[in-house]
């Protein structure tokens, strides 16, 4: 049928227009996208690793804190004064008398 007609590329100022090329173009749009979605990716993950060490801050908080106060109902457990006297209430334990107390050599 119709035959493909070639035509010189028009010249404007000296130049030749010509069909512009849509491939480079292209290649360079996706490689900007891939770039920035690696970029959002990476922001993602930032803001996602900041609420993880925050929350592991805080159980840590909360750790020290615990053993802190154990370690003070430790040295409230670990009085003698107030083992002597739990002895003597509780157990109904006294003293013993000298004839009690046997001196090993």
């Amino acid at each position: 049928m119709a035959e493909s007609i070639i035509r010189p590329m028009p010249k404007l100022n000296g130049f030749a227009l010509r069909r512009p090329r849509l491939f480079p173009i292209l290649v360079f749009v996706a490689i900007l996208m891939c770039l920035a979605l690696v970029f959002v990716w990476s922001r993602i993950e930032l803001v996602s690793l900041e609420y993880k060490i925050s929350s592991k801050q805080d159980r840590l908080r909360a750790l020290q804190q615990e053993g802190n106060l154990l370690q003070i109902e430790a040295a409230t457990l670990s009085n003698p004064v107030r083992i002597e006297q739990m002895a003597r209430t509780r157990l109904s334990l006294r003293m013993p008398s000298s004839e009690q107390v046997v001196t090993i050599r």
